[in-house]
Parts: structure tokens; sequence; C-alpha cells
């Protein structure tokens, strides 16, 4: 492969990966918002295998007859509360949403997503409700850091997705996160996968695809080269590359370039995402 990869490197990274920090135990009880306990809490558990694993309401007194109600939903990880929160038209970020006579607003950090509900004309400083999502065990706030490992030139502003159930068109057991590109008109996107993949999804994944072999180019034999319709509006055919990396990570570049310029940018990213510590 045209990728320089260590075998050290490589066992270092599985060894990694596979000490993870075993999840911390939220004793729901025992959050605050400003001193006040929770009066009501109820916990719905989701069935198994599910994005959505549990659904928290509390209740908390601020002041007599000003209930502050907060749902937490919680996911099995911190790519589908993503997915959720970007893909699903509840949220609009840090914009208060008014439903009837009451205002929500909504905060998502790690694998959960917090909505506050309170009455209209109360007021709930932002930075309050910031607060109390950074008291839960095991806070970890902002963007997820896997997309950190995907190259910053030409990134689009505003062109970032996660796809958890197909990719390209195809069924994909494996979340994807994917960053558009542009420099002048040329567009392509990378994507990567969230954690390492089995190589047998990833070999389930590949199959579905319509494979070809490139022209002007000599082929890697560890990459997956392929055509790809309707991921534009014009239904135009963009070229597509895919690995699976030492380690297990996936990695995909596509778009409207030729293959050439395609598999320098798919090796760059490569690269990148094999280095990166997540």
């Amino acid at each position: 492969m045209k990728l320089t990869f260590s075998i050290i490197a490589a066992a270092m990274l599985l060894a990694l990966a596979g000490c993870k920090e075993p999840p911390v135990v939220v004793d729901i009880k025992d959050i605050q918002y400003k001193g006040y306990s929770p009066v009501n809490v109820e916990v719905d558990s989701s069935e198994a295998n599910q994005p959505l694993v549990k659904t928290v309401k509390l209740h908390y007194p601020v002041m007599l007859g000003d209930t502050l109600d907060v749902t937490i939903l919680e996911f099995k990880g911190d790519v589908y509360a993503l997915d959720y929160y970007m893909n699903s038209g509840r949220f609009q970020g840090s914009v208060p949403i008014l439903r009837g006579s009451f205002l929500e607003q909504s905060i998502r950090a790690d694998q959960r997503i917090f909505i506050f509900r309170h009455d209209s004309f109360r007021h709930y400083e932002r930075s309050d409700l910031e607060n109390y999502v950074r008291s839960f065990p095991g806070y970890r706030g902002g963007f997820p850091q896997e997309f950190l490992s995907l190259p910053f030139e030409h990134r689009e502003q505003g062109r970032t997705s996660i796809q958890t159930k197909f990719f390209l068109g195809v069924q994909s057991v494996f979340p994807m996160l994917v960053q558009s590109y542009r420099d002048g008109n040329l567009r392509w996107n990378v994507a990567r996968s969230w954690e390492l993949v089995e190589s047998d999804d990833f070999e389930s994944w590949i199959q579905q695809l319509d494979a070809v072999e490139p022209s002007g180019i000599a082929k890697d034999n560890d990459c997956v080269y392929f055509t790809v319709k309707g991921i534009d509006k014009n239904n135009t055919e963009a070229r597509g590359i895919a690995s699976r990396l030492p380690g297990g990570r996936v990695v995909v570049a596509w778009g409207y370039l030729d293959w050439f310029d395609l598999e320098r940018k798919f090796f760059v990213a490569s690269d990148r995402v094999y280095e990166s510590s997540f």
C-alpha cells in the first residue's frame, strides 16, 4: 500500500483501542440545578441494540409556580447522539424553540442530549443550563475529536454530516463521519469510520458498491475503486476510493475528480486518520 505504516504503531493502536475506560455511572437523583434537587425522576429504558438506550425526565421546582423540566436522551454512543441532534430536525442549536406557552432549549454533550423546557415568560441563562450539563460525571463537550483527524484544508463550512444506517446509498452497520471539501470548482468528500470496523462488516459494505477498474493510475490492491450516483440533485456519477486501514479504521474519498487527484486526497486523509489517536 502507498501508506507507510509500522508494525509497532499498528500494535499500539490495537492496544489503545482495547483499553477504553468504563462508562461513568451517574446517579440522576444527585444532579442538582443551581442547588435544587429533582422532585421527580422518570427513567424509560429502550430496547437493546437501539441507538436511543434511555430517556430520563426530571422536574426541578426552581421557585413557586416555576418548574424546570429536563429531558435527557441517552444514546449508546456519541455518534448516535450527534446524528440525532443534527439530522432529526428537532433542534436548532442554542436557539430556543417556542412550543405553545413553553420554551425549549437543547444542549448535546457526549452521548446525551439535554432538553430544557420552561414557561416562555421565564428567563433561564444559557450559562446556567450549560453548568448543569457540565455537572454530569465524565462530561466531554464540544465537537467529537474524531472529526479533527480529517484534513482541514478546503473544508466547506456547514457541510459536515454523520451517516449511521446508510452510507453512499447502501446499507452500512458502521457509523461514518463525513466532511465536504471545495477548492474553486472542484468538490469532493472524505469520510472516516467512527470506530474500528470488523473486516466482515467492511466487506459486506463494499460488496454493495459498483466497483470499477481505475484508469490513469496504478491500482492499489488494498483499496476499492468504485463509482456512485445520486449524491447530488443532477444524479452525476462520482468516483470513489475506500479502504480499511491496518487496525480497522475505514477511510473513503469520493467526488467529481479524476482518479489521480482523488487518489492523492484519499491517501492524505488516510495518513491523517491512521496517525490520529482517536
